[in-house]
Formats: structure tokens, sequence, C-alpha cells
């Protein structure tokens, strides 16, 4: 995928990538939400830090040619139904600023969402992101998700509540999509051999 892959965290990149996250401008400008906010897990001999892979989700590092540049993660999505196996995966994505504007955002999340479908048994993965972040066409379908709508004035940021979009793929959507690109690849594959 363009030369992207994921990679889990080893103590070395794990150090580098808690340090880059102290910094708001990794976060700017539509991630920021203070010191104080806990996205950032505590580090420490106790700690799971940034490197955590569990049943219960995880984070792992957005490479390209080998330098770490941003981060994957996934949580228990809403609970839809009362009970967690009405659950999928929640995402989230942050590609730190200098590789911002490539290939790096579609290309993590494909990853990320190729990942979980082909690791776990859910269902449905979700993702949440401002309004401002969003792609301007509606019709846009970032990492084959489906715009689901409009979550009004639920994150607070830079003194005001914003505005958050909901994207969402569901299993059999993804299932599709690789049916159709693995036929695109065979046939670009066939037209080569011509």
């Amino acid at each position: 995928m363009h030369g992207y892959s994921l990679r889990p965290y080893d103590p070395q990149s794990e150090a580098e990538m808690a340090e880059r996250l102290r910094d708001p401008e990794a976060w700017q400008p539509n991630n920021w939400f203070g010191f104080g906010y806990t996205q950032v897990p505590p580090f420490g001999p106790q700690s799971p830090g940034l490197g955590m892979i569990t049943p219960d989700g995880g984070r792992m590092r957005l490479v390209r040619d080998r330098a770490t540049i941003g981060q994957v993660s996934w949580f228990p999505g809403y609970d839809y139904g009362g009970s967690p196996r009405h659950r999928g995966w929640g995402i989230g994505l942050l590609v730190l600023p200098e590789h911002r504007r490539t290939r790096a955002a579609s290309s993590g999340l494909v990853l990320l969402i190729d990942y979980l479908f082909s690791t776990t048994a859910t269902h449905r993965i979700e993702a949440a992101t401002a309004a401002a972040a969003a792609p301007k066409n509606p019709s846009a379908r970032p990492g084959g998700m489906s715009r689901e709508g409009i979550v009004r004035s639920a994150q607070w940021r830079d003194g005001r509540w914003n505005d958050v979009v909901i994207y969402a793929i569901l299993r059999e959507e993804w299932e599709a999509g690789r049916a159709t690109q693995t036929k695109r690849d065979e046939t670009a594959e066939g037209s080569a051999l011509r």
C-alpha cells in the first residue's frame, strides 16, 4: 500500500512517539483538547503504554520506509443494543504533521480496517472525525467507509462545541471491496502479461 504498513510498538518507538504526542502540534488542528486530556496514556512500568494490543483494543505505529509517521488505534465502539455483542470497533488515526497531505491517512485507515476485519470477528467498524476535517464531498468514502451522519456539538475544542462526522463500514462491504480490488489486480496483471 504505497510503502505504508502497521507495526507494533517496540520500547524505542514507543518512547519516541510518547514524546511527540506530548507536543500540541502533533494533535492540531482538530484533535488538541488540552494538556489534561487523557487520550495519551500514562507511561511507566505499570502502564500498558502506547503499544498495548489487547482483546479490548490497541495501538500500532503507522510506518513508511521504516519511519514511524503516525499511529492507529482501536477500541470498543458505541454499544447500540444494551450488550457488548452489539458493539463493533471504534477506530482512530493520527498522522504526524510533517506527513499530512500525503496518502498516509487513507493508507493507514485502509490498513487498520483490513487488520481488524482479518483478525477479529467484528461486524462493524466506525470512526468519528471533526466536521472541519471531514471530506468536503459528502459522498467521499475514506477507507471504503460510508458517511452515516453528524453528531452536533459533540466535541469541546478551541473554546466551543464542534460537530463530529460519523463514518462506518460493515464486514460485507469490506469483503465486497476486497473482491473488487482482487479482480482489478488480476485484470491489471493479465494486461501487463500481454
